[in-house]
């Protein structure tokens, strides 16, 4: 049986898309309003938002329409390492639960439109997107490096891919240097949300191809 949630801009399905395997499905609109909490510098406090991160890149795909499925598949896959690195995940930071998984949702809610990518829930090409890990960790003792891990799996018609990334502070992409003056608690905010535009960014490379060769084009 499935139970059906509306928010503001995301559609929340309890399914069981697969045998035993018990999905979140986040069916994402293409509204640009704000559902998640805002963040301080020490906790929640009003004034603050989130930060999201633009592409390293520029990318422009004319306005192409799909429709976003985001399937929350942490808790099924238990993932204790990402595929690109040896970092041992321990899911506890705040993006654990179904926090994470909104933010990502809100992340291509912000970067696609910006690649020229129009989010349509009537578009006749589906992509869905699995969401396999999301952490952050800080190593070490006084000289600390700030890890941020995201892993994803992305389906679209017969493409199939598994796009992951762990940066830290001392990555030329990371939007917190190494020495920045911010709090724990701020600095793997920052490196969590780094990580999703990392892997988002990697799978806008590879739709320069498909979308030449698998998506139906419309008018």
């Amino acid at each position: 049986m499935k139970k059906l949630l509306t928010t503001l801009t995301l559609v929340f399905i309890l399914s069981n898309a697969y045998a035993q395997a018990h999905l979140i499905a986040y069916f994402i609109s293409g509204a640009a309003a704000s559902i998640l909490p805002t963040y301080g510098e020490h906790g929640y406090l009003p004034g603050k938002k989130f930060k999201y991160y633009p592409t390293i890149d520029h990318y422009d795909f004319g306005g192409q329409k799909i429709r976003v499925e985001l399937y929350d598949n942490r808790e099924q896959s238990q993932l204790k390492k990402i595929d690109c690195s040896e970092m041992e995940m321990n899911n506890k930071s705040e993006y654990a639960g179904p926090l994470g998984a909104q933010t990502f949702g809100e992340y291509l809610q912000k970067l696609f439109p910006e690649a020229g990518l129009n989010i349509d829930l009537a578009a006749a090409d589906t992509l869905k997107i699995y969401l396999e890990a999301l952490d952050s960790r800080l190593i070490g003792f006084g000289n600390i490096t700030v890890h941020g891990l995201c892993q994803v799996h992305v389906q679209l018609h017969d493409f199939n891919r598994s796009y992951c990334r762990d940066i830290t502070d001392k990555d030329p992409h990371s939007p917190v240097g190494k020495n920045a003056f911010v709090t724990r608690s701020t600095a793997t905010r920052i490196i969590t949300s780094a990580s999703i535009r990392e892997v988002i960014e990697q799978f806008f490379i590879d739709f320069k191809q498909i979308n030449k060769t698998v998506l139906t084009k419309h008018e």
